[in-house]
């Protein structure tokens, strides 16, 4: 039975990892987040979302990437600070020979210190909806 190229990496895993760090800026009142993919992974994930499947991640341009890169981190990972969502929103990206680094912000208003020390929720899917 033929696979589908665009559905398999050269290299199969066991497991799929993602690394994400959050930080809180008090100066700018908002979460910056980082999330660290490994290459292959991510290109996989992403040539499984296109919708004209004759387009490949690696043919898109840098704009289009973005774009993709926005709409799922957005859709996949989510904060909640005391039971109030917090809006997401995809920064950038950079990439290195071994990692893609995804970087998005969440700005928290006005609260106070204090109320920065409640109960968070955080959801993080990225990758589950690829690699169930």
């Amino acid at each position: 039975m033929a696979q589908d190229p665009a559905l398999h990496t050269k290299v199969r895993h066991e497991f799929y990892v993602t690394v994400t760090d959050f930080h809180v800026d008090i100066e700018k009142r908002k979460i910056t987040g980082l999330v660290k993919a490994f290459p292959d992974d991510w290109e996989r994930a992403m040539n499984a979302l296109l919708q004209e499947k004759v387009m490949r991640y690696v043919q898109l341009d840098s704009n289009q990437r973005a774009a993709l890169h926005a709409q799922y981190l957005e859709q996949h990972i989510q904060l909640n600070l005391n039971g109030e969502a917090m809006a997401v929103e995809y920064f950038g990206t950079s990439t290195g020979p071994d990692e893609v680094y995804l970087l998005f912000t969440a700005e928290y208003g006005d609260k106070e210190l204090e109320e920065l020390s409640g109960n968070w929720t955080i959801t993080h899917t990225l990758l589950a909806d690829i690699y169930p």
